[in-house]
This record gives structure tokens, C-alpha cells and sequence, in this order.
């Protein structure tokens, strides 16, 4: 008698797909520089907002036995967000009287290409859905524009306000190793519409979503200053599949 508590497996052994997609969510992060300037140290904080962007993936997952696959994806993450920069400037003839300026920064790109290594426990709940769980490791390459410097004007005399007069952008990039973990959900129903069902092949393909959340960290410099930075979030995608 079979069990009855026994999950399913699928009888294909390669699942191919391509998709594309957002993360939703948004992420912050910030970073802080101090500088020399009229005998006194001046700093800027920098608060970066990093909002929605696009998902391209893709990848191959193999069946090796029953329910159990391995599997590698490849996706690509880039948006592009701006930073609030807040400065405290020494005053030029009193100490201890900085004079405090606000601005804010456009065009500031992030893209992040990670390569996911997932081991996948495979159900195939009817002939035409199959739904994995996975997770593993991920290594991530992430770019992200600074700001690595700002500057300003003086509103005149006796000097005691300024104003922002513009930055300089510097791309930093790093390689970091993080996680993931997934659902994958694919229907094959290709197959069951009229005058496509009678082709074999029409079976074999089918749309999923892919639903992943991946994560890591780097640690970027502005000069001697390292700046952290969280990699990943929630990836939906969503594609072709096509089954072997």
C-alpha cells in the first residue's frame, strides 16, 4: 500500500526557465566622512535610499533522485536612487560654530549580479504544477555610487550659512558570499489549451513564479572609511519554463 504522507515526485529530470521580475521592497543604508577644514574637522553624513528595481534571472535545476535536485541560478538586480547629504562646516574665524547645509543626490546606481547554488525539494502535485522549496548559497557582486566628497558656497558675510554646491561620485565594488531560500511555482498549461494540446511539446512548457529571498553584506571604502552595505531582499520573477 503506498504512503500516504509520501510527496510526489516530478518524472522530468531537467526544469530550464528565464523570468524576469522586481524586488519590492527598498533598503537604506548610510555612511559618514570627516574632513579637515579651518583648523577644525568638518563631516558629512550621507543616508542612501535604495528603492524597487529590476530582475532579470534565469538558470537549470536537475532532478537527481526522487524529489531531491540541485540547482544554479543567475540574476541581475539594478536601480537607480538617490541620498540625502546633511554637512556641519566649521565656521571660518569662530570655532565651535558650524554652519549646517542639506542637499540631495540623484542618479545613483546599485546592480547587484548574484549566481545561487539551490538544493530543491521538488513536488509535482498534478501532472501540470510543480512546486519546489529551495535554498544555499549565494555569491554576490555588488555595485554602488558613493558620494565621496561635497561642496560648498559661502552666502556672504559675516558667513554663518552655506550653501550645497555639489558632490563627487565614486563606484566602488565588491564580492561577497550570503544565502538564499525560495518557492518556486510552475504550471504547465500550455498543454491544455485548444489547438496546442495536440502537439507533445506544448506539455513541456509552462510559466512559474519564483518567489526568493537572498541575502549578504559588503563592506565599501571612501577612502580609508568602510561603508556597509546589505545585499538581496525579496525577489519575485516571474517566466518561461520548459521541462525535460
Amino acid at each position: 500500500m503506498p504512503d500516504a504522507t509520501a510527496q510526489p515526485a516530478p518524472t522530468e529530470r531537467i526544469i530550464l526557465w528565464l523570468g524576469g521580475g522586481a524586488r519590492p521592497a527598498s533598503r537604506t543604508f548610510g555612511s559618514s566622512r570627516v574632513f579637515p577644514a579651518f583648523f577644525e574637522l568638518a563631516n558629512f553624513q550621507v543616508d542612501y535610499d535604495v528603492g524597487q528595481g529590476r530582475i532579470i534571472d534565469g538558470g537549470m535545476a536537475f532532478r537527481v533522485w526522487r524529489n531531491l535536485g540541485v540547482g544554479l541560478d543567475l540574476s541581475r538586480y539594478r536601480s537607480v536612487n538617490c541620498a540625502q547629504i546633511t554637512t556641519d562646516l566649521p565656521h571660518p574665524f569662530f570655532f565651535d560654530l558650524p554652519r549646517t547645509t542639506m542637499g540631495e543626490v540623484g542618479g545613483l546606481e546599485r546592480l547587484e549580479l548574484g549566481a545561487h547554488i539551490r538544493a530543491l525539494w521538488m513536488m509535482q502535485f498534478v501532472e501540470w504544477l510543480v512546486v519546489s522549496v529551495s535554498g544555499g548559497p549565494s555569491l554576490i557582486n555588488a555595485q554602488q555610487d558613493l558620494v565621496s566628497s561635497v561642496e560648498h558656497t559661502e552666502v556672504g558675510f559675516p558667513f554663518g550659512e552655506i550653501d550645497f554646491a555639489g558632490h563627487t561620485i565614486l563606484g566602488q565594488s565588491q564580492t561577497t558570499v550570503g544565502a538564499n531560500l525560495g518557492v518556486d511555482i510552475d504550471a504547465y498549461v500550455l498543454g491544455k489549451l485548444p489547438f496546442v494540446n495536440r502537439f507533445e511539446v506544448a506539455k513541456q512548457i509552462g510559466v512559474g513564479v519564483l518567489i526568493r529571498y537572498m541575502r549578504g553584506s559588503v563592506d565599501l571604502l571612501v577612502g580609508d572609511d568602510p561603508v556597509e552595505v546589505d545585499l538581496g531582499g525579496l525577489h519575485v520573477t516571474v517566466g518561461l519554463r520548459l521541462r525535460f
